[in-house]
């Protein structure tokens, strides 16, 4: 455990025994107003999730270097032979499964 991380957990519908937050994460990042202060946003989920979480952040005044973004729902065999995960010419199993929303700009809008 470290005092200078914050890891914000949350599921969308409640779960007996879950103590943490519920709702959309979207409204989540909304009232928690993390700091873009000496700090990165990791972000896990449906393309739709990740991409309300992403504008909420951007409008706090995170830059785009600090919004990591995991694809990894769009690998299927992970080498890199099926193609499922291409966007564009990066393959989330061999150029990822992890970007930047820096890197994501840079690709076609198809995430």
């Amino acid at each position: 455990k470290r005092d200078d991380i914050d890891v914000v957990l949350t599921i969308d519908r409640e779960e007996e025994g879950w103590t943490r937050k519920v709702g959309f994460v979207a409204a989540i990042v909304k009232g928690v107003a993390p700091s873009p202060d000496n700090a990165v946003a990791i972000i896990c989920g449906p393309p739709i999730m990740i991409r309300t979480a992403v504008d909420e952040l951007v409008k706090v005044g995170w830059k785009d270097e600090q919004i990591l973004n995991s694809l990894e729902m769009r690998m299927k065999c992970g080498i890199g032979k099926c193609g499922r995960c291409n966007i564009g010419s990066k393959f989330v199993c061999i150029d990822g499964p992890v970007f930047s929303l820096a890197e994501l700009k840079k690709m076609p809008n198809e995430y």
